[in-house]
């Protein structure tokens, strides 16, 4: 192999390999969540705690490329003024508010 050759290969080698090897995953897309609201009026989004009124802000930093419906399970001794601070914070962000039904939301 020429010179010319090797130098052609090795660049190949070089673009193929910077291409691919550290690129990020493309971001997970989501159609539906599910935020709890439990009797200390704690919320949870998934497994981790989050401050009610910051639902949208910590959805939008983990599906920057998702537009989910928002279900809300609420815990029968949650207080009202938790579901607000949810609700409004979803539907400032422009997600649709889905149900609160806890059952229907765990599915």
């Amino acid at each position: 192999m020429s010179t010319r050759g090797v130098i052609a290969s090795c660049t190949l080698l070089v673009a193929l390999s910077a291409c691919s090897s550290d690129e990020p995953p493309p971001p997970t897309v989501v159609t539906e969540l599910s935020v709890a609201i439990d009797a200390n009026n704690d919320c949870t989004l998934g497994t981790t705690r989050i401050v009610c009124r910051q639902v949208a802000a910590v959805i939008k930093t983990r599906y920057p490329t998702s537009k989910p419906r928002v279900d809300i399970c609420l815990d029968k001794a949650a207080r009202y003024e938790a579901a607000v601070e949810v609700m409004n914070s979803v539907a400032a962000a422009g997600f649709p508010v889905g149900n609160f039904d806890c059952k229907a939301s765990k599915s």
